[in-house]
């Protein structure tokens, strides 16, 4: 279950994103963050999660980790998180190849897993709020879900339509409902 939440959200993202031009990938939206913040965000957290099951094992470099998930604790800079992400120095083509490497990295490393582990106390390194091994899987399989809800709230091309949505369902019809008949109006009383 936890592959294929990994897999199918992360497809979603990449293939949502992929299209983007540049100016809409790095643009800052009303959250603070950017597409391309968030895909490097998610790389980080499946490079990071996965090497407390690889023996620590880091795939990015830890400029890379700096700029999307830093865990320092620091004063507030007043600078957004999409503010952080160079250009230059993190083109779209790359994080969108980290992330896939990184996502990549994880699936290996869930295909190793123990599943017997699951309820063991979690790595040392895992925060208190991932208590056990199976709680940092169950994290990372939603994670980037809960960044493709927030793309999907705050990037106005994504507003009114099912891009981001992991389930489309445009030829769903509920058992025993026949749908309109093309060219009238379903919302008619008539």
């Amino acid at each position: 279950m936890i592959r294929r939440q990994l897999n199918r959200s992360g497809n979603t993202l990449l293939c949502a994103l992929e299209p983007l031009d540049d100016a809409e990938f790095f643009a800052e939206n009303r959250s603070g963050l950017s597409a391309a913040w968030s895909v490097g965000h998610l790389a980080c957290v499946c490079d990071l999660f996965s090497s407390w099951f690889d023996h620590g094992e880091i795939l990015l470099e830890e400029s890379f980790h700096q700029t999307f998930n830093d865990l320092g604790i620091t004063f507030p800079s007043g600078t957004s998180k999409a503010a952080t992400v160079g250009r230059e120095k993190f083109p779209k083509g790359l994080l969108l190849a980290c992330f896939r490497r990184a996502q990549i990295k994880a699936l290996h490393t869930l295909a190793a897993f123990d599943a017997r582990l699951w309820n063991s106390p979690g790595p040392p390194a895992a925060p208190d709020s991932l208590p056990t091994c199976g709680a940092v899987w169950e994290h990372l399989a939603v994670h980037t879900y809960w960044h493709l809800g927030e793309l999907a709230g705050s990037m106005p091309r994504f507003f009114g339509t099912y891009t981001l949505n992991t389930l489309p369902h445009f030829f769903y019809e509920p058992p025993g409902k026949g749908g309109a008949a093309c060219g009238t109006d379903s919302t008619s009383s008539t």
